[in-house]
């Protein structure tokens, strides 16, 4: 017999439920059935064409009828050794040379920056981060209750400056700071080498540690990114991710430790899920190690046609006064509105025309930040739905200014 649920006893949660309460996709779901075939431009996701099902099967019956009873049992905190090995590979043929035993397997980057706030962050610590930063990020960092300092992003990446010169007018240094330094989420922006190694500097003088959250550096499609910060201080939490170049739904990524933190970051990860999912790591390894490297370039290929598609759909559909940025890889566009229009406000008529996207100010904590911006992603639609979206924000913009 179901029993109702005593308002005393919700009123008794802890204060960090409240954080759990705020999500930008309730407030974007009431729109999304206002047309019939609504285009949707917030989905992160990578293309669902490039899911390569048939290398996860065998790499799922290599690795199942390899599995016995012992690797269904508890074990491998750290994560399965070959899989940490074959990151380390990689990372090392990018330039990034990396010990095996430094990589934590982790449920994508998103537990990476978890584990980072749980060893790093008290209520009301200082914590840095790029003005707009990722959702996820947000999320995950709000249950500790930091005080949030923002810095704004242009076309080099992170204000480093204005970072160095707000701690040394107030005397509060980060103790975590949080970036995206290659085709920002959401800005699409990349942090200069020069900055990189400004920022780093920073970290060590007022010991803070750097988190490098790098889900689309492997997707560029000019020139590569700068060398990752990782690779001038081991000072840096590098979260490396499958979500993008494989599959989201696998939740496999890594954590590389900085030096000292490894035996914490285990018991942070043991006391949430205790040994991760051991034939998931199994089976990401057998079905990456013959054909990663080359389905990477070929998703290069592919994401670069598709921001190509965009950027030529906006420069045709955009009335005038809007801008955007041209990300150098990855999987966004950030937008930019007139001044007194807002994200917001144009959410429910854009959708009226059949359009739909993220308002900027879920980017920020608290939800108040830009609403002048809003961000597209363009990963997972087909070229002929983007040229469609566009033309559709288009008008409903045009709407908007008449």
């Amino acid at each position: 017999m179901a029993h109702q649920v005593r308002a005393e006893m919700l009123e008794r949660m802890a204060r960090r439920a409240e954080a759990f309460g705020r999500s930008p996709w309730t407030f974007i779901d009431q729109y999304l059935d206002h047309h019939p075939d609504l285009i949707y431009f917030g989905n992160g996701a990578p293309a669902a064409e490039l899911y390569p099902v048939d290398a996860l099967r065998m790499g799922a019956a290599t690795a199942w009828a390899e599995i016995g009873p012992s690797e269904l049992d508890y074990g491998e905190l750290q994560g399965y050794a070959p899989l940490r090995r074959l990151i380390a590979d990689r990372m090392s043929a990018q330039g990034f040379d990396v010990d095996p035993d430094q990589i934590l397997l982790t449920f994508g980057s998103q537990q990476g920056i978890d584990i980072s706030a749980r060893l790093m962050l008290d209520r009301g610590d200082p914590l840095a981060a790029e003005a707009p930063t990722y959702i996820g990020a947000l999320q995950a960092f709000d249950a500790y209750e930091p005080e949030y300092h923002l810095y704004p992003v242009d076309q080099a990446g992170l204000r480093v400056d204005e970072l160095i010169a707000d701690v040394q007018a107030t005397g509060r240094a980060p103790k975590l700071i949080y970036v995206i330094p290659n085709f920002q989420n959401p800005s699409g922006q990349t942090m200069s080498g020069e900055r990189r190694a400004r920022l780093v500097t920073f970290a060590e003088e007022v010991g803070a540690l750097v988190v490098e959250d790098d889900p689309y550096g492997e997707f560029w499609y000019d020139t590569p990114p700068p060398p990752v910060l990782r690779t001038m201080s081991d000072q840096v939490a590098y979260l490396g991710t499958f979500s993008k170049t494989i599959a989201p739904g696998l939740r496999s990524g890594w954590m590389v430790v900085p030096e000292g933190m490894m035996g914490r970051a285990l018991m942070a990860k043991e006391s949430s899920e205790v040994c991760g999912v051991r034939p998931t790591s199994r089976v990401v390894y057998e079905a990456a190690r013959d054909f990663l490297d080359e389905h990477v370039v070929e998703g290069r290929a592919f994401y670069r046609q598709r921001r190509d598609t965009i950027m030529a759909a906006l420069a045709e559909s955009m009335p005038a006064g809007i801008t955007w940025s041209t990300p150098g890889g990855g999987f966004f566009v950030w937008v930019t509105l007139p001044e007194g229009m807002t994200a917001s406000a144009a959410l429910p008529v854009a959708a009226e025309h059949g359009v739909g996207f993220l308002p900027g100010r879920f980017f920020y904590p608290a939800a108040d930040g830009d609403d002048q911006s809003l961000r597209l992603s363009f990963s997972s639609l087909p070229e002929a739905r983007i040229r469609e979206g566009i033309a559709r924000l288009g008008a409903a913009l045009e709407h908007l200014l008449a």
